[in-house]
């Protein structure tokens, strides 16, 4: 079966509901007996509670939570239905008031409506208070996260600025580490040029002749800082083959190794005294990051904090937009409540008195025959009833004339 609202049913079957007025139409009904005395039909007269029948049927039609069809079919049974009266009315007719009656109850459900309007329109002054109060705490809570994002405001521009202070402390110790480095660096290439090519074409010129060695061995001995005629001299005595070097070749070549010597001794040197410097500079580099790595941190913290207070203040100030608005709309939320109500009302009386029209009607039974007139008694007792009032008139009026005399 199709479910209704307030637990109704109507008929499953759409044929049982479409000939439902015919079936009434047609059913066989009781009728009262002619009343006696009765010797000419009486003429038709129009049924007085059409325009009732009319009124039910359009609520019936009207009412919410019912399919559109089953209400047109429902209220096509109101007239057939009600224009009986209940004592000679088809049991047919009985069960499809009875769905009438389920569609108008469901319909004059309108009075919960009611009671949750009056109870909005009776609390409006608590709601107007609440929305108030709202608004008030809403503005605090602004004014609350305001200050705390002002503070956070001011602890991520202290954070920001230690921050650039840390990281350009760490610049510094790294130019300052850079440029230090730099003479220990080319030191310590000096010396291994100067290793490479004394242990290498140095060693091997002086034990043989060879024009490319004595090339390579000049060239590779470039930017030594060696005494340019010492240098002169060596290119003439190596190119010379071993066997044929007097005393002045071996003296030239005692030069050159006392040459390389010095200049290997220096660089040692420099970078003997350059390895506390280095460790230095290198330290402060290493604290300098340090230094930077914890600003950045604590700068990375402030702002976090700052986003999160920045949020917190974006939320509050909508929280307050929301209940300034709620306020501002309170006024014609509550016109509008109590013009609803007063519909709401007009239409629940409608509602109530369309079922108790539909109560007086179902409940109607037929009147009773009208009471049968006397009989009039029959002419010859006329006549005879005459004579004796003539008969008694004097005697009652010598009565009258002696009650009117005066007593001695």
């Amino acid at each position: 079966p199709t479910t209704m609202a307030q637990g109704s049913v109507l008929p499953t079957a759409r044929h049982e509901c479409r000939d439902l007025p015919h079936l009434l139409i047609m059913a066989p009904m009781k009728r009262p007996a002619a009343a006696s005395g009765s010797t000419a039909k009486k003429g038709r007269t129009a049924d007085p509670n059409l325009e009732k029948y009319h009124q039910i049927a359009a609520a019936v039609q009207a009412a919410d939570g019912f399919p559109g069809e089953m209400l047109k079919l429902v209220a096509s049974t109101v007239k057939v239905g009600l224009q009986t009266p209940k004592d000679v009315r088809h049991g047919y007719a009985e069960q499809c008031l009875g769905m009438v009656q389920e569609v108008l109850k469901a319909a004059s459900g309108v009075r919960e409506k009611v009671a949750g309007l009056e109870s909005k329109v009776a609390a409006s002054d608590e709601e107007k208070a609440a929305r108030e109060a709202a608004v008030g705490a809403a503005v605090g809570e602004v004014t609350q996260k305001t200050e705390v994002q002002d503070a956070a405001k001011a602890k991520l521009a202290a954070g920001n600025d230690e921050s650039a202070k840390a990281k350009a402390a760490l610049q510094a110790a790294e130019t300052e580490q850079k440029a230090g480095d730099e003479a220990l660096v080319a030191a310590a290439d000096r010396k291994a040029k100067l290793e490479a090519v004394f242990g290498g074409d140095y060693a091997l010129i002086k034990e043989t002749t060879d024009a490319k060695l004595l090339k390579s061995f000049l060239r590779g001995s470039k930017g030594f800082g060696f005494d340019a005629q010492l240098m002169s001299a060596a290119e003439s005595t190596f190119a010379k083959p071993a066997g044929e070097r007097g005393m002045f070749d071996n003296l030239v070549t005692k030069e050159l190794d006392i040459a390389f010597s010095a200049a290997v001794a220096a660089a040692e040197e420099l970078l003997s005294q350059g390895e506390p410097p280095k460790a230095e500079r290198a330290a402060k580099v290493e604290a300098a990051g340090v230094e930077a790595g914890a600003k950045a941190e604590a700068e990375a913290a402030v702002k976090e904090e700052f986003v999160a207070a920045q949020k917190a203040l974006g939320e509050a100030t909508a929280q307050r937009k929301g209940a300034e608005k709620a306020a501002k709309d309170f006024g014609p939320e509550l016109a509008a409540a109590k013009k609803e109500l007063t519909a709401a009302n007009k239409e629940l009386m409608e509602c109530e008195a369309t079922l108790a029209t539909f109560a007086e009607l179902r409940e109607r039974t037929t009147p009773p025959p009208p009471a049968p007139e006397p009989e009039a008694p029959p002419a010859d007792a006329e006549e005879e009833a005459a004579p004796e009032d003539a008969a008694m008139a004097p005697a009652a009026g010598e009565a009258e004339a002696a009650a009117a005399q005066p007593v001695a």
